[in-house]
């Protein structure tokens, strides 16, 4: 399964994403704008996962968001930003 989360540099979407890195064969691709609120050391361990992507995105940017629909084609949609 393709899992697409918005917010996944924050507290509980880092910690999600951890979480379905280390549990499930699910491929997961975190959008996130990098806010005062990112943390992306928390992601560190991660971030060279071959079933872990990142992209710099601001989800109020439509352009960028059918972008990354229409690569990436997910199954589900985590929203936490």
């Amino acid at each position: 399964m393709k899992i697409l989360v918005t917010g996944g540099l924050g507290f509980i979407g880092s910690a999600l994403i951890r979480h379905l890195i280390a549990n499930t064969k699910h491929k997961i691709l975190n959008i996130d704008n990098i806010t005062y609120a990112a943390m992306p050391e928390a992601l560190a361990q991660i971030e060279n996962d071959e079933d872990y992507a990142f992209e710099k995105i601001d989800i109020t940017s439509e352009k960028s968001l059918k972008q990354a629909f229409t690569i990436f084609k997910p199954d589900a949609v985590i929203h936490l930003a």
